[in-house]
């Protein structure tokens, strides 16, 4: 049961947001406001899932296994700019039920590999600050902790910032 990887349709968005729901519940309960999570609307997100794949800066995979969408990726130019930083890996988000498969490191790779395509030199990533275990897979993967936001009232605002070097990445 190798999982397909493959760029994300139309077709994909209403499905990428049931995906997104299921993957903040399990990832992010208890650390964003509950009604920010209790208020999730499908449809709001399925159309941002639309103007992702509609904008030609940026590349939305989808990660398909045995028919259903358990994970997807982006990557491209930043879509909040960051200092001078012009691409970012901005989403990467795998099921609760399929981490530890390497799929996480599939889509990483395919995406400094995609940056590379661009002639990005470097790229960034944001995740949650309190969502240790994407912090510590970010780490894994070489990035230096380059920005740490604030602790907010919000938890859900505060982000961490890590750096790529395309280079040592790319084999």
């Amino acid at each position: 049961m190798r999982p397909l990887i493959r760029k994300a349709l139309d077709t994909d968005c209403t499905a990428l947001s049931v995906l997104k729901q299921a993957v903040w519940e399990t990832t992010y309960r208890g650390i964003y406001p509950d009604d920010k999570l209790d208020q999730y609307d499908v449809s709001k997100n399925a159309e941002k899932f639309k103007n992702i794949i509609q904008n030609p800066a940026v590349s939305l995979f989808a990660v398909e296994c045995e028919g259903e969408l358990v994970g997807y990726m982006s990557c491209g130019t930043l879509i909040r700019p960051f200092r001078n930083f012009e691409y970012e890996i901005g989403l990467l988000y795998v099921k609760k039920e399929y981490q530890g498969m390497g799929i996480g490191r599939r889509l990483f790779e395919l995406g400094a590999s995609e940056l590379h395509q661009c002639g990005a030199r470097e790229f960034i990533i944001s995740c949650n600050r309190f969502n240790e275990p994407a912090v510590s897979f970010y780490q894994k993967m070489g990035g230096k902790l380059i920005h740490t936001d604030p602790i907010y009232e919000d938890k859900s605002r505060s982000q961490v910032k890590f750096l790529y070097a395309v280079e040592g990445l790319i084999k």
